[in-house]
């Protein structure tokens, strides 16, 4: 660990003037000294100057990072498509087209580059990402809508034979707010209903999808979907 945060001083230091905020950029000769399995670390593979919705997406969910206690980090892989192409060698290693940008790649702890990852496939919404990194590599940060403590009771709820005891430990916490309610209701459901969490998280999305629902309502249900995703 104290080598892996040496190299990323070293790599750092030199680009702090202009780095995305709590994103690690890495060519050829830094990716393998980063992805070495001494952490999880999360890659994005895209064009040398990435822009839009997306790449703001991408920097919002890197900062978030940053500025939680997760250990886990957030990389870029810019890829020029022109002249010396770049780090396009890094691309086509793990079978990355340059059609296909923004490609995200996740690798766990105590898994080096010369492993496979895990592919990215979902939105491209910084919740998202987050949703993903929680539930992939086992690290907290934190989405709207979740509470720490009760995190860890869901997580443990899919393959508790007593459910009814995680229940109780839950109620026991003595937590009343919006955010702590829904994890009870979402429990009590679950515990009666084996396949509530992939209904009532489908049923969510649908809401989130339809342009007829309000902003503020789509903003509640992607809490509760933040919080649903602690069940899987």
């Amino acid at each position: 660990v104290t080598r892996t945060m040496s190299v990323i001083s070293l790599l750092l230091a030199p680009t702090l003037g202009y780095v995305d905020r709590g994103i690690l950029k890495l060519d050829n000769t830094t990716f393998d000294k980063i992805v070495d399995g001494s952490r999880a670390v999360i890659v994005r593979f895209d064009k040398e100057y990435a822009y839009g919705d997306e790449h703001d997406a991408w920097k919002d969910f890197a900062k978030k990072v940053g500025e939680s206690s997760a250990s886990l980090l957030s990389c870029d892989v810019g890829v020029s498509e022109y002249g010396d192409k770049d780090n396009a060698d890094i691309a086509e290693r793990f079978s990355i087209k340059t059609d296909d940008f923004p490609q995200y790649r996740l690798w766990l702890k105590g898994s080096g580059s010369d492993k496979s990852p895990v592919v990215y496939s979902g939105e491209k919404k910084s919740d998202a990402f987050l949703r993903f990194v929680q539930e992939k590599a086992g690290v907290w940060i934190g989405l709207p809508g979740q509470v720490k403590e009760l995190d860890a009771i869901a997580k443990k709820f899919g393959t508790a034979a007593d459910k009814t005891g995680l229940v109780a430990e839950a109620k026991a916490l003595g937590m009343s707010d919006e955010a702590a309610k829904y994890y009870l209701k979402v429990m009590d459901k679950a515990a009666a209903d084996g396949g509530f969490i992939s209904k009532e998280t489908a049923r969510l999305q649908k809401m989130i999808d339809d342009g007829s629902v309000k902003p503020a309502k789509k903003e509640q249900f992607g809490r509760r979907l933040n919080v649903l995703s602690s069940f899987a």
